[in-house]
């Protein structure tokens, strides 16, 4: 079995527009208003998970409890560090609160190639919470963390279109 390797196999970006959920093309994903992710989220701070409902079947002559699955709900967290140059800085200064666009996950793919038609990704239409710095700790960098809202509907399976 060929296991997929997550180290540097991931890129991150944030989108502020995209036409077409299931397609966002490439220039959707590398026009100027971009935000690329990967290199100052943490190891370990790309948190997304997705919780799901549970609905009840139960009727008047059932004798046992019957479910079915329910609403999805994606939840999205990122860990980064803050940049000493202010350019550098977008996670800070751009993913700010009230902020619209969309969440890119690549998984898979060395983080440094670029987008290309065909390509799998996820995609989340989210709305950026307040953006906050974590307290110091010794031996690390200046860390903050932003919550990534689910605003809109989000496809953990889109091909990427030319």
């Amino acid at each position: 079995m060929a296991k997929r390797l997550s180290d540097g196999n991931t890129k991150a970006t944030f989108v502020p527009v995209v036409n077409v959920l299931s397609a966002p093309t490439v220039a959707e994903l590398t026009a100027a208003g971009i935000v690329a992710c990967e290199e100052h989220i943490t190891a370990d701070g790309l948190n997304i998970a997705i919780e799901q409902g549970a609905v009840e079947g139960d009727t008047l002559a059932s004798t046992q409890t019957y479910q079915g699955p329910g609403r999805t709900q994606a939840s999205i967290e990122l860990t980064y560090f803050r940049d000493t140059i202010t350019s550098g800085d977008r996670m800070w200064s751009v993913m700010t609160n009230g902020t619209e666009g969309f969440f890119i996950v690549r998984r898979g793919v060395a983080y440094d190639t670029a987008y290309a038609a065909g390509q799998k990704i996820a995609i989340y239409t989210v709305t950026c919470g307040e953006p906050r710095e974590l307290a110091p700790e010794a031996e690390t960098y200046d860390r903050a963390m932003v919550n990534l809202y689910p605003s809109g509907r989000y496809l953990r399976e889109a091909t990427v279109a030319a």
